[in-house]
Formats: structure tokens, sequence, C-alpha cells
């Protein structure tokens, strides 16, 4: 599962890196009125991969917690 979370993490990386060059390309092409809305899309890329980034990190802190648990127990 963990290496699910770090593919999805790097995917909505790398999408936002792609979104944001072809955003800039088409601010500087089309200019800012008609270029601006192509900012959302680097914009959700990289709250995705916030997201993913944050959950990532609390699935491991709750992973961690369960073998402490486990551990404690005998299981």
């Amino acid at each position: 599962m963990e290496k699910i979370a770090r593919f999805m993490e790097m995917f909505w990386l790398g999408l936002a890196v792609l979104t944001a060059c072809w955003a800039a390309y088409v601010l500087v092409v089309y200019g800012w009125e008609d270029g601006k809305v192509w900012l959302l899309f680097p914009a959700v890329c990289t709250a995705m991969w916030g997201y993913r980034r944050f959950m990532r990190g609390r699935m491991a802190q709750w992973a961690q917690r369960e073998r402490t648990e486990d551990e404690e127990h005998g299981r």
C-alpha cells in the first residue's frame, strides 16, 4: 500500500509540473486574460500532491502506532 501511495504522490507532483509548464506556455502565447484559467490545473494538482503527502505521513504514523501496540500486547 505504501508503494501505491508513494507512486500517486509522485504522479501528482509530475502532473503539477507538466501543467505548470503548459499554463506558462499558454500565458506567454495568449496573454493573461485568455490564459489565467489554465493556472487552475497546476493549483489542483499541487493541492492533490500536498494532500497525498500529508495522508502518506499520517498512514505511516498509524501503522507505527499499531506495530507498537501489537508489541506491547504480545501479538
